[in-house]
Parts: structure tokens; sequence; C-alpha cells
């Protein structure tokens, strides 16, 4: 039987225009594929890993999530006075942005912002050829600029890592409006959540009501509109807190309606004579009687 080896390896005909390799020297290894996504900016390719890894963008939502949520609660308990920061444990910094909802709905709003900006920068680079028939147009020109200072080449970074960067210093600034408008609004307007608080020890609540900024592991926040004090109070202290329903708001007064014969003018009848109104409660003039003459 022959050796199959033998015979494949005599089977090889060698490349008579592939420069001679001299006896002795080392082969070299065949050169590695180019990878697609070799010049693409690093935001693509770590939302391409995002994408490929769901559990990994879970974890990196959660965290964006948690920084949100530290920023705006420095940001709000700054406006009452309070280091925040130094009351929190390590579990609170995990947690924070857990407590309100509107710091998910920023983080998913600007991520579709940012996906919505850059989209005509990535189809730029993936289509070149027919963005540049599109840009013969007056709307192609308006979505696929060439300005330096409108597509990021200004900064050293590239379009769509700026834009992103642009987005994200956007909503940093947008969770810092939200949460300073909502510490003036409890401060100078008597907003939030109105509580009764009984220390431990003892059965009578504590003279006035307090707005309940928030609590953390150890200590509840409390502010005092009468005194315009923060006071972070620790869980052990607290015995009870009782919610108080907001004030009931001012009646509102009803101007009367004016008269019907002051708000529209009499109308005249056909025979040129006035009707009555239907508020006039006169008795009607009695037609004068003609009188004769004396003798």
């Amino acid at each position: 039987m022959q050796d199959t080896s033998t015979t494949a390896a005599a089977a090889v005909i060698p490349d008579p225009e592939a420069p001679a390799v001299p006896a002795g020297a080392p082969e070299l290894a065949p050169p590695l594929p180019e990878r697609q996504d070799e010049g693409e900016p690093w935001v693509v390719r770590s939302w391409r890993l995002l994408l490929r890894e769901p559990s990994l963008m879970v974890a990196v939502a959660y965290l964006f999530v948690s920084f949100i949520g530290l920023w705006a609660s420095y940001w709000f308990y700054r406006m009452f006075g309070l280091p925040i920061l130094e009351y929190m444990q390590a579990s609170d910094y995990l947690v924070a942005g857990l407590r309100d909802p509107a710091y998910a709905a920023l983080l998913g709003a600007s991520v579709l912002l940012a996906l919505a900006i850059s989209w005509p920068e990535l189809y730029r680079a993936r289509e070149p050829q027919r963005v540049e028939r599109l840009r013969r147009r007056w709307w192609g020109r308006a979505m696929f600029p060439e300005h330096r200072w409108m597509r990021w080449r200004g900064i050293g970074m590239a379009p769509v890592s700026g834009m992103v960067f642009a987005v994200f210093l956007g909503m940093v600034w947008a969770c810092t409006a939200y949460v300073v408008t909502k510490a003036v609004n409890i401060r100078d307007d008597g907003s939030g959540n109105r509580v009764e608080v009984t220390l431990a020890g003892e059965s009578a609540p504590l003279p006035g009501e307090a707005q309940l900024l928030g609590t953390t592991s150890a200590f509840v926040l409390l502010w005092w509109p009468q005194q315009q004090r923060a006071e972070a109070v620790p869980v052990a202290a607290v015995k009870r807190l009782a919610s108080l329903r907001p004030p009931a708001p001012p009646p509102r007064l009803v101007a009367p309606l004016p008269a019907r014969a002051a708000a529209a003018p009499a109308a005249e009848t056909t025979d040129g004579t006035v009707p009555a109104s239907d508020t006039d409660t006169s008795p009607p003039a009695t037609p004068a009687t003609a009188q004769e003459p004396a003798p």
C-alpha cells in the first residue's frame, strides 16, 4: 500500500514566478487578514462590542445610571448645604441612579440622540461614493456637511466620537438643571413630600412639618422650611415618618356675570321702539289723557 503523505508531497508543484527561498531560511507565516474595524473610531467599536455582548451592555448601562445618580445627588443636596457624599455608604453608590426613573429615561434619550446624530457620519464611512452623489442635491449637502467645524475635525477627534462626547455633555447639563430646579421648588415653594417626624423614645411628633429630601442606608435627610435648615438624622433615631397631604389650593373666586342689559346694547323693533329689558321691573308708563280746555 502506497503512503498517502508521500504522494501528497510529491503532488505539490512550486510556483515558477515565486522568489527563490534560500536553503535553511525559516518559512514565513502567511499575512493575517485585515480587520474590517481597523480604521473605525473607538466609539463604534465599543458599540459593536456591546451589541455582541448583551450582558456587558446591561452592566455598562447600570454603571452609567449609577454615575448619573451620584452626579444628580451631589448637585441636589448641594442646594441645601448637605455634603451628601459624606453620608453615603458603599451600597448607596450602586443604587443612587435607581431612586428616580428620570435618570434612566435621560440615559435612554441620550443614546437615541447620539445614534440619530452620528448616523450620517457612519453612513458616509460605509458608502462614500453614494454620499458624494447625494451631496449634489441641497438636502444631501445639509445632511452630510463638509465643514470642518461641523465634522469635529478641529478638536482632533473622529466625527462620531465628537458627537457622542457632545451628547454626553448635554446629558450631564440636563441632569444638573433638572435636579437644581427640583431643589429650588422644594426650598422656596414648599413642594415635595411633607412628613411629620417622631423620634425614637418619643410619643409625640416634633413640632412643625419637614420636607423629606431623601434617605441613605444610614441617614434620613430632612428640610425644615420654617427654620430654613437641612438636617441628617440617623435612621436608628427615627421612630416614625408620617406623610402629610399637600395643602388644599385656595378657593377660586368667580366674579358674577354682568347684567344682560349692560352687556348687550338694546335692540330696536321694526317700528322704532325699544323693547323693555328682561331685567326691567319698573311698571309700564300710563299714557296721558287729553284734557278739555276750560270754558
